[in-house]
């Protein structure tokens, strides 16, 4: 290999393995977050075919406020805002940028 490309590969090792356990902590509680909200959804989907399919529990007009409806809101909510966090907790982790030059 080439001496710059051998250097950028070693600072992006060395990246890898000295990250702080701040940003891993958060990182994990970002992934918590997005499994809890995805698992959210996955029960108001459920519900929601359950009342629609099983019991055939349709009215007139159903209001997009159902409350399986918001439960798949929330749901989709606490993802978005756990992907933000594993943003944030990647971006801002403490790392400096590795510089390839």
């Amino acid at each position: 290999m080439k001496p710059q490309r051998e250097r950028l590969v070693t600072e992006l090792t060395t990246a890898l393995v000295t990250v702080p356990r701040a940003a891993i902590v958060r990182w994990r509680a970002a992934m918590g977050l997005m499994g809890l909200g995805l698992g959210t959804s996955g029960v108001g989907l459920a519900w929601d075919f359950y009342v629609h399919e099983i019991v055939r529990d349709v009215g007139e007009v159903e209001s997009i406020f159902a409350t399986p409806h918001l439960v798949i809101f929330a749901g989709l909510g606490i993802t978005a805002l756990g992907f933000l966090l594993s943003i944030i907790a990647v971006r801002f982790g403490g790392q400096r940028p590795v510089n390839p030059a």
